[in-house]
């Protein structure tokens, strides 16, 4: 068989469900990685403002009644013990996660593109999504992009996708051989 120069090779949506490999697993617990750093500045609030209420009720004048300092000692601690052993059990349920899950990639069709504007937080800065539909999870889903790479993808254009399914997180999304920089998937609003 003869291939010219000028002949176009046609994409195809083939999603596939496959199995993690090392390097999977590698990425999937520097997410992991970033989630504790977060958890470790957490903590070290409930540490200092309790570290902080007994220093005020040790140096009280005696006359002043230290009583509600010491209750709210007692309630301050009663939080982080409660909250460390939250995120005791979110991190044993992240680990045995994290095996569990599957990696799907693949090639998918741009159903929609959107310009999404989430008036009423601290900024009005818009989120640039595009939104494919995955055969696989039998659902659609929403990737927010940079608006330089919004703005060179069109609807029915096809873009390459590696993602898990129990994550946020986008591993690779590539289009027209560029690996193009996004955020995550967002929440599931009206598609089409």
């Amino acid at each position: 068989m003869d291939i010219n120069s000028d002949t176009v090779f046609i994409m195809h949506e083939t999603l596939e469900l496959k199995e993690l490999n090392t390097e999977d697993i590698k990425f999937l617990r520097q997410l992991l990685k970033k989630g504790y750093v977060m958890l470790f500045f957490l903590f070290l609030c409930f540490i200092v403002l309790p570290s902080y209420l007994i220093f005020l009720a040790i140096n009280m004048p005696e006359d002043e009644n230290g009583g509600f300092a010491i209750l709210m000692i007692i309630v301050i601690f009663g939080l982080w013990i409660y909250f460390t052993i939250q995120a005791m059990i979110t991190v044993i349920e992240r680990k045995r996660g994290l095996l569990l899950q599957k990696k799907i990639e693949g090639n998918v069709k741009i159903l929609k593109k959107e310009i999404l504007n989430d008036k009423g937080f601290d900024s009005d800065t818009p989120s640039y999504e595009i939104t494919i539909y995955s055969p696989v999870e039998e659902k659609y889903r929403n990737v927010s992009i940079m608006k330089s790479d919004y703005e060179k993808i069109e609807i029915g254009d096809f873009i390459s996708i590696a993602y898990f399914t129990m994550n946020t997180s986008i591993k690779a999304l590539i289009f027209k051989e560029k690996n193009l920089k996004y955020v995550s998937f967002t929440t599931q609003r009206d598609v089409l």
